[in-house]
């Protein structure tokens, strides 16, 4: 409803009222013509505005009809106070939390291979020998592929049958050599390393070892098929085209490279900067130092005081501890993400001079899951989807279909990385990771709904995800790993 006064009622710019039209936020208190509209409104800040100089107790104060400043419908605000606010509550609490902590353990930090065999070093060293092995194997057979390819440009047909048989016992080699890397370490971790973190970092390698020789017999297989039927890669220079990549420091800068996707050449910087790469290393370092605190200090405790409810099926007890874990649990896995794909890699890409360095993207906006997974870890992403998904999809499979292969493939993965090291090969890491497929599916209307980045789906993200889901698995792995070792395993003391 529309109110009329006798004489020209005025517009009175309050305080709060210029805070949202003006970003210089004026504190004076102002009137504005009776003739202003919304555009005036907008541009008032270009136009001078004339100091009323009649009577103040008579001007009319409430003259347009406005929504709270929390409303939905008022316009959009600064929450820098309340972030600010939030911070400052966290951090409390979190001293509370470290007082706590002391108060109940004390100093509970060892040197990390304190208890660690001995013989866990050189179990997971002889493990490590299947990654030389495989990388000698996969550049000999591509030699030997690329001589012959060179003499079967202009060979007769004979020859190039002949060659056609060689590729697939050279496919076959490829495929052995390949499984002996990920089965003969899974044995010695599986068998005989006693701690999980030696074991993990074993598979890690060979894992990553793994997919990048996988590429790479790909990749090749495709241009030596190329190159035989004459069709130029000009996107290439000549000195990396094939068969000229298929060279010992071609290979070895495709190892140590942050990428699982093979190509003869990638994009490079201009120079090494000594300031940045130090910077990263002393970040590295940082993040390392805090998630081994974090995990000595307050993760173990935690996991160890929950194996006695876990057995009695105490859930309550059980859910207390997935949410104590939770925050720690969460800490963690930020520094993780931090450490590995933001200072270990642009380091590495430093030293090697790698320019590609979109190695994630901004995952923690994510509004559902399947955003999240593409944007999180580029590098294992954009291996499945030019290796895997790519590949079925162009073969005649349904793209839905495709994308469940990839998730078939990366749960069996997931599966071993976890289980094998803490010898319990239980599945949870296998349908965790596939019973994120459901999730995408609920996610996915609801970003459509609420908009893209929604905050609900992105709450769901955080909740399923980070709040519930890491610490549970975690916890259950654990309770694996320690009722296998129950005779070694650390006493650490109870609540």
């Amino acid at each position: 409803m529309s109110s009329a006064y006798r004489r020209s009622a005025a517009k009175v710019v309050t305080d709060s009222e210029d805070d949202q039209s003006d970003p210089r936020q004026r504190r004076d208190l102002r009137l504005t013509s009776k003739h202003a509209t919304i555009k005036e409104d907008k541009l008032e800040d270009k136009k001078k505005k004339a100091v009323y100089q009649g009577p103040y107790h008579t001007i009319p104060i409430h003259t347009n009809t406005k929504a709270s400043v929390l409303s939905k419908e008022a316009p959009p605000e600064n929450y820098s106070g309340f972030i600010r606010l939030g911070m400052l509550v966290l951090g409390a609490s979190n001293i509370r939390l470290i007082i706590e902590n002391w108060m109940k353990y004390g100093l509970l930090i060892r040197l990390p291979h304190s208890y660690i065999p001995v013989q866990d070093y050189g179990l997971s060293f002889l493990a490590w020998l299947s990654v030389p092995f495989s990388l000698t194997v996969s550049y000999f057979v591509e030699l030997g592929l690329a001589r012959l390819a060179s003499q079967a440009k202009d060979a007769k047909p004979d020859f190039l049958q002949k060659l056609e048989k060689i590729n697939r016992v050279a496919a076959f080699t490829h495929l052995g050599h390949l499984v002996f890397l990920l089965s003969f370490p899974s044995y010695i971790v599986y068998n005989h390393i006693y701690h999980p973190l030696v074991g993990s970092g074993v598979l890690i390698i060979c894992l990553i070892t793994f997919l990048k020789l996988t590429s790479y017999a790909l990749v090749n297989r495709e241009l030596r098929h190329q190159y035989i039927q004459g069709h130029a890669d000009d996107f290439y220079d000549d000195d990396v085209a094939y068969p000229n990549n298929v060279r010992i420091g071609n290979l070895l800068y495709f190892f140590f490279a942050p990428t699982l996707c093979y190509q003869p050449s990638y994009p490079r910087t201009e120079s090494f900067r000594l300031t940045f790469f130090l910077k990263r290393v002393a970040e590295l370092v940082v993040c390392m130092v805090m998630m081994y605190v974090l995990t000595e200090q307050y993760a173990k405790p935690t996991l160890a005081n929950s194996l006695q409810a876990l057995e009695d099926k105490n859930y309550v007890v059980i859910i207390e501890r997935v949410l104590k874990l939770s925050t720690t649990a969460v800490v963690i896995w930020l520094l993780m993400f931090y450490a590995l794909f933001h200072a270990f890699m642009n380091a590495l890409s430093e030293v090697l001079c790698f320019g590609d360095r979109t190695f994630y993207l901004a995952w923690w906006n994510s509004g559902n899951l399947a955003t999240y997974w593409r944007l999180w870890n580029r590098p294992v992403y954009l291996f499945f989807k030019r290796h895997v998904y790519l590949p079925s999809v162009r073969s005649g499979i349904p793209p839905y279909l495709g994308q469940l292969l990839v998730f078939f493939v990366s749960a069996v993965l997931h599966e071993f990385m976890v289980g094998i090291p803490t010898h319990s090969l239980n599945g949870l890491a296998f349908w965790g990771m596939l019973g994120q497929i459901p999730l995408i599916a609920i996610t996915k209307p609801l970003e459509k709904w609420r908009g893209k980045g929604s905050a609900l789906g992105n709450t769901i993200f955080w909740i399923s995800f980070c709040v519930v889901g890491q610490p549970t698995i975690a916890l259950l792995y654990y309770y694996q790993w320690a009722s296998t070792h129950r005779d070694v395993e650390v006493d650490l003391p109870s609540l």
